[in-house]
């Protein structure tokens, strides 16, 4: 049944609510690192898929292999990370344009080699006391930890170019995984690039703000979208996008009426990084 204008507004505005105090509660870091997951308001805990952002980051050093293990070890649906180049195209997990943040590294990670990077040690993150001498991830170890746990890799490109494309897939396939990946993306391009080698690879455009134009994409190009929770406009994009069929997603929740708030509004497809399974 559909909501009329009002009810919808309502909605809303009790969204905008919900995003305001979990923003004051995950700043100020009230509660433990971790949240326990509530059950859902419209059904079970199991019609909630549950994506560990960046790994399980809330315990262990985002983007690295210690990080996905904790994400298998918690039972959660998909570890989602990120991937780039380094300047001689071996893929590792990393976030940022920069090593800096993250490691005891300087400089832009796709302009150094494998070779480099792999001297490089991570000092940052949760739970880093625990992790001493912790090396940055390939794509090929993090994908082997998603499928020791069966879990789902949720892959999100964040360098590289269209034309790399190819060999995202070919690392993908040589892996054999037991459960099926998806790639992820802010680049329509790289997506695109991807739909035209693969036709049967799950894809999701990210995107803050769902627009017309977000939706006549995904259509075209029979890819998911994962937006922004926090942004208002969006749940009034949501039965547009539901019209055609289109897998919704949201990124990063951690208040969990949040959560039960989209799981109302059609969207089970939930990225965190403190909710735990």
């Amino acid at each position: 049944m559909k909501l009329n204008k009002k009810l919808r507004n309502l909605l809303i505005a009790l969204a905008c609510v919900l995003v305001f105090v979990g923003l004051i509660l995950f700043y100020l870091g009230i509660g433990s690192s971790t949240i326990p997951v509530t059950r859902s308001l419209t059904g079970s805990k199991d019609d909630i898929c549950l994506t560990a952002h960046r790994g399980y980051s809330a315990v262990a050093p985002e983007n690295t292999g210690a990080a996905i293990e904790e994400a298998g070890k918690a039972g959660f649906y998909a570890a989602e990370f990120d991937i780039m180049p380094t300047a001689d195209g071996v893929w590792v997990l990393h976030h940022d344009d920069e090593v800096d943040r993250m490691s005891d590294g300087t400089g832009v990670l796709e302009e150094m080699t494998w070779e480099e990077v792999s001297k490089l040690r991570i000092d940052n993150g949760n739970g880093i006391e625990n992790y001493p001498d912790l090396p940055f991830t390939t794509f090929e170890e993090a994908l082997a930890i998603c499928d020791k746990y069966g879990m789902r890799a949720m892959v999100e490109v964040k360098g590289g170019t269209p034309e790399q494309m190819a060999s995202v897939l070919e690392v993908l396939n040589k892996q054999n995984l037991q459960t099926e990946p998806l790639i992820i993306d802010f680049d329509a391009d790289r997506l695109a690039a991807v739909r035209a080698l693969d036709a049967n690879m799950e894809l999701w455009y990210l995107k803050n703000t769902i627009s017309q134009e977000v939706i006549d994409f995904a259509k075209q190009h029979n890819t998911g979208i994962a937006f922004n929770f926090g942004v208002a406009e969006n749940y009034k994009m949501l039965d547009a996008a539901k019209a055609e069929n289109i897998t919704l997603a949201s990124w990063t929740v951690d208040f969990p009426p949040a959560m039960d708030f989209l799981v109302m509004n059609g969207v089970k497809y939930i990225t965190t990084n403190k909710i735990h399974p």
